[in-house]
């Protein structure tokens, strides 16, 4: 129980570092940058949010099929969590702005 609890914390605290990381790299970027990524056609952010959302609904399913396992063994779980949960952060922001 210990080990599922800080795997737990840690998935999510990983996930909302990354969804702020990525806001704020999105936001400034949106200001500094050429726009080049928002000329892709809407298919691109469709099917990254869809490989992204498949991250993040797959590392959630197998942290909880070895809640058992300590965090060292979870890791790349939470870690694949966090990008999907960037990646959909960074399409979500693209698709709006479109």
């Amino acid at each position: 129980m210990k080990n599922s609890r800080k795997t737990i914390i840690f998935t999510l605290t990983l996930s909302l570092i990354s969804i702020f990381t990525a806001f704020i790299v999105q936001f400034n970027g949106q200001n500094i940058l050429s726009q080049c990524s928002y000329l892709d056609p809407i298919s691109i952010d469709l099917l990254a949010f869809v490989a992204a959302l498949f991250l993040v609904i797959e590392g959630i399913y197998r942290i909880d099929e070895h809640l058992h396992m300590p965090l060292k063994k979870q890791l790349t779980r939470a870690i694949r969590v966090a990008f999907g949960c960037a990646i959909l952060t960074l399409h979500i922001m693209q698709f709006l702005h479109k």
